[in-house]
């Protein structure tokens, strides 16, 4: 938008192994998160950049259904949760 670029089509995917093809193909190019890009980055004809130079964030929620009980994999997932974007920030 600030450089008022509009691509021609777009297309949305949903496999994250399509869109790799699509782009290592030089027919795409797309966004995807730091995690992704961890595990291609050394092993692809893609070639990455940063959107920005501190990176960009979302918040993420987890929903689940309250049935009276906690299941101990639900403490563990959120525990999980809460920990893993400080973990992954720092490397």
């Amino acid at each position: 938008m600030p450089e008022k670029v509009v691509p021609r089509t777009m297309r949305q995917v949903d496999l994250t192994a399509v869109i790799l093809l699509l782009v290592a193909s030089n027919r795409g190019v797309s966004v995807l998160p730091g995690l992704v890009l961890r595990e291609i980055r050394y092993h692809s004809d893609c070639v990455t950049r940063p959107l920005a130079d501190t990176g960009l964030t979302r918040k993420l929620f987890a929903a689940a259904i309250h049935d009276g009980t906690i299941k101990t994999f639900t403490v563990h997932l959120l525990k999980s949760a809460r920990s893993q974007p400080v973990r992954m920030r720092r490397r």
